[in-house]
This record gives structure tokens, C-alpha cells and sequence, in this order.
């Protein structure tokens, strides 16, 4: 008798757990992919906010600052950047690829271990969860939108006056709204160069544009998923 009582106990506790428990709280995992530009002056927009281009020079002490250009600007990398927003097409509502844009993309250098090292962050502005840049009549600022956060480590190759190529690996770490729960991690590369078609040394020896591409895994275990 005190068997039976205990295994209906045990089912009692089991069922309030489960009609407590959010029925869209699901845990996404999958592999994802980035394609982005950052930028410190633009065409359109003129100087960005903020930035600190890199002259190639491995140097510490000195924070180094690139970013995208803003969610409405029409550049088409940024436009279709990655899968990561949209967990692959699985958030209600949004179609992959996404439109992404790193506000900022930061690093300095660290010598560790006799070996220089870049020490980088980027904070991701989600623009939308579909391609396309944002409608100019949208009322959104991008500081409002929602944040993926990175943390990276690489090395770096200055090639010439104006490539430098690097490539590491990096963490995912949380965001914002529906990205607060994001984890993962994987590879990072990158260059940096002149868009400017004078090139880099027409430009005061500053590299002030880079691309770089990022590969890995993600897991959120809080996402909001239909």
C-alpha cells in the first residue's frame, strides 16, 4: 500500500511539473554560419561612430575599433549575413539568412606566452530576423534592437601595406531579448584592408576595412520557438 501511495505521489509531483513548465521553451541547437563587413569610414554615411582603424603595427595598449554600417544601409553582405538570428529558419516569423551588423567590432593586441595575440569582441545588432536591409520607416534605433554578444582570440599576418589576415576561434556569450540563453562557439577569420579604391597607403596607412567569416555551434536554451 505505501508503494502504490508513493508511485502516485511521484506522478502527482511529475504532472504539476509538466503543466508548470512553458510549453515554448525548447532548446535549439545547430551549426551556424557569418559572412560580415565592418567598416571605419562609409560612402553613404561618412565616418562611423566610434572607430579606431588599425595601421597593421602589433602594438599593446591601444583598442581597435571597425563597425557595420547602420541596419538600414543597403550593403549586401550584411544584408544576408548569417543564419544565427533566425536559428536556421526555426524562429516564427523570419527566413534565413538575417540581416546582422557587428556595432562594434573591437579588439586590442596581448603578447602571451612570447606570442602577440589579438583579444576581440563583438557586439552583434540582430537588424531584422529575414534578409534585407531595415525600411527607412521603421522607428527602431539600432541600440534598441537585440544583441548577440562574441568574445574572440586570433593571431594575425600582415601580408603587405594593405592586407592583414588573421583567424581564431571564438565563444558566443548570451545577448539580449531572445538571445539571452546563447552559447556556443567555433572558428573566426578574417582580413582587414582599404576599401577606398586608392588603397591603404593613399589613405594615411590605416587599414580601415575588414571582412571575416565565422563557423560553429550554437545552443540556447531559453529561445522563443513556435
Amino acid at each position: 500500500m505505501y508503494r502504490r501511495m508513493i508511485v502516485a505521489a511521484a506522478t502527482l509531483a511529475l504532472a504539476a511539473l509538466c503543466a508548470t513548465a512553458p510549453a515554448h521553451a525548447r532548446t535549439a541547437r545547430g551549426e551556424f554560419s557569418v559572412i560580415e563587413m565592418v567598416h571605419t569610414q562609409n560612402s553613404s554615411f561618412g565616418n562611423l561612430p566610434g572607430v579606431n582603424a588599425w595601421d597593421g603595427v602589433k602594438r599593446a595598449g591601444t583598442l581597435y575599433r571597425y563597425r557595420g554600417i547602420p541596419c538600414t544601409g543597403n550593403a549586401p553582405v550584411n544584408n544576408i549575413a548569417s543564419d544565427l538570428p533566425s536559428y536556421g529558419g526555426r524562429v516564427p516569423g523570419s527566413r534565413a539568412p538575417s540581416s546582422l551588423r557587428a556595432h562594434p567590432f573591437s579588439f586590442d593586441l596581448r603578447k602571451r606566452n612570447g606570442r602577440w595575440q589579438m583579444r576581440g569582441r563583438i557586439t552583434f545588432t540582430v537588424c531584422q530576423v529575414k534578409p534585407g536591409p531595415v525600411p527607412e520607416s521603421d522607428p527602431r534605433r539600432d541600440e534598441d534592437r537585440e544583441k548577440i554578444l562574441v568574445t574572440f582570440r586570433a593571431r594575425s599576418s600582415r601580408v603587405n601595406a594593405e592586407v592583414v589576415n588573421w583567424s581564431g576561434r571564438f565563444r558566443l556569450r548570451g545577448g539580449t531579448g531572445r538571445y539571452e540563453g546563447l552559447s556556443g562557439s567555433g572558428d573566426i577569420a578574417g582580413y582587414f584592408f582599404c576599401f577606398n579604391p586608392r588603397g591603404c597607403r593613399a589613405t594615411g596607412g590605416n587599414y580601415l576595412d575588414g571582412q571575416f567569416v565565422m563557423h560553429g555551434t550554437y545552443a540556447d536554451r531559453s529561445p522563443l520557438l513556435g
